[in-house]
């Protein structure tokens, strides 16, 4: 069975891999597509593009952003869009100010409850979009060695902890619009993440962003164990929709977690990429 990987991160925001390094490495290890996902941000994708010619590699356009619904945030995968589509650049520019304001807040609340941390210390961390896990580096580097940029994100940067900010987010269906308009379909991302204190919640959640004109959910994906693959698989079923998934690689960022596998049993057919270029405008 081929197997592809529709959620991986690069350089460009808070991965380890430049987008050319990505995609090699999606070649040697025998991928027949990759999407780049990044966050908030389309300034890989160039590269990634060029790097997939070159390898005779399927390179997919993508993104990861946030919405909020219920005071939760909601990632959304969008693939195949244009990226030069101008409502789109501009959502783009909205969403790159809300990031940076948020970064800085975060940051200041960290330095109030005493962490030995600044924005400097941040920016060392990454070239692209600067998220909660460049943070989390620089926090590492500053004093928490023994903790991972996951275990520091959950303990200091996550919803109820000391660190966490909530960030100005787009309207969701105003945001599944635009994508549609540049041509690209939006995926749910990770929905046991979403309210991870009540899968009900999550799941609702889905279901309401699939009947606002999201196309599809990742029903697979690395950390889903065999309730959330069945849900999301039911969910799926259910609406008529379309499955995506894949490993939210971030390189070395996220000890132990492969791309294409995850961390080990991830497999995502290449049947899924077939039937989303079906649904394409």
């Amino acid at each position: 069975m081929k197997t592809i990987d529709l959620h991986a991160h690069s350089t460009a925001s808070d991965g380890s891999y430049s987008p050319t390094e990505l995609a090699e490495h999606a070649k040697e290890i025998g991928l027949s597509a990759i999407a780049l996902t990044d966050h908030d941000t389309v300034d890989g994708l160039e590269e990634f593009m060029a790097a997939g010619r070159n390898l005779h590699l399927e390179t997919i356009r993508g993104m990861e952003t946030t919405v909020s619904i219920d005071d939760c945030d909601v990632h959304l995968v969008c693939l195949f869009f244009d990226p030069d589509y101008p409502a789109l650049k501009t959502a783009l520019q909205d969403l790159a100010a809300s990031r940076d304001e948020r970064n800085v807040n975060m940051v200041k609340a960290l330095e109030k409850a005493g962490f030995p941390i600044s924005m400097q210390d941040v920016k060392q961390y990454g070239d692209g979009a600067i998220s909660r896990g460049h943070i989390a580096k620089a926090l590492i580097h500053s004093k928490y060695h023994d903790l991972t940029p996951k275990e520091l994100i959950k303990r200091y940067l996550s919803k109820g902890t000391v660190g966490y900010v909530k960030r100005r987010t787009p309207d969701p269906s105003e945001f599944i619009r635009i994508i549609h308009e540049a041509g690209g379909l939006v995926f749910v991302a990770h929905l046991h993440q979403i309210d991870p204190e009540n899968p009900g919640h999550c799941i609702d959640i889905c279901k309401r962003l699939l009947a606002d004109g999201a196309d599809g959910l990742e029903t697979l994906y690395c950390e889903y164990d065999d309730f959330w693959r069945e849900q999301t698989e039911a969910i799926a079923r259910e609406y008529g929709v379309l499955r995506s998934g894949g490993s939210d690689f971030h390189g070395i960022f996220k000890p132990g977690l492969a791309l294409g596998s995850g961390y080990g049993d991830l497999a995502v057919p290449d049947s899924f990429l077939e039937q989303i270029k079906k649904r394409l405008p």
